[in-house]
Parts: C-alpha cells; structure tokens; sequence
C-alpha cells in the first residue's frame, strides 16, 4: 500500500513539474496575440443576442485584453519565480497529502495488529 502511495506521490509531482512548465511557457509568450481577440469577437455568429443581453460587452472585451496583455507582459518578467513558487506549492500539497496517507495507514495497520493480537 506504501508503494503505491508514494508510486502516485512521484506521478503527482511530474505533474506538477509540467504543469509548472507550461504555466512558465504561457507567461513567457508575447502578450500581443491577445490582441486578436477583440477582432475575432466581431465575427461572433451570436452577436446580436450578446448586445441585446449584455451591451457594452465589446468596450469590457477590449478593457479585458488590454489588462491581460499588462499582467502577462509584467508576469512574463517574473515568469520563473512564479513557475518556481507554483511547482513549491504544488509538490508541497502531494507530499503533504502522501505523508498523511502513510500515517493513517501505519496507525490502520498498528490499530488491525492490537485488535488481532488481543
């Protein structure tokens, strides 16, 4: 049972370390493709159900993509710190959560061992 714990504890951690990978590789792309988006929202087919439920939506999409492309263009800077803390996090939560495992299942084993012994 402790194989597999920790077996699942190291497939948890590669994940993070990927997913900490592609968090730096998104923070580390040019924020101007965002730019696109306002353009590609004019050939939305359901534009004008949008408008008549939610007006003022294209002026809060540009306002969106402007504060996108900001925070992404200062997090591009910080991108390997923030890659850095989020893998710490992550690897610190499946290891916490394997370490927890390991307790509850030594102390099911000494609990079983008392009750078959007595």
């Amino acid at each position: 049972m402790l194989i597999l714990i920790w077996s699942l504890a190291a497939l948890g951690i590669a994940l993070c370390a990927l997913l900490a990978w592609a968090l730096y590789a998104l923070l580390r792309m040019d924020p101007a493709w965002l730019g696109d988006l306002p353009g590609l929202a004019q050939r939305l087919p359901w534009q004008e159900g949008l408008d008549h439920f939610f007006p003022g939506w294209e002026e809060l999409l540009r306002w969106a993509v402007e504060a996108a492309q900001w925070l992404l263009g200062w997090a591009g800077s910080a991108a390997p710190v923030v890659a850095w803390v989020f893998f710490a996090l992550c690897a610190s939560f499946v290891l916490a959560g394997a370490g927890l495992l390991t307790l509850s299942v030594k102390l099911l084993r000494k609990a079983s061992a008392r009750r078959a012994s007595a």
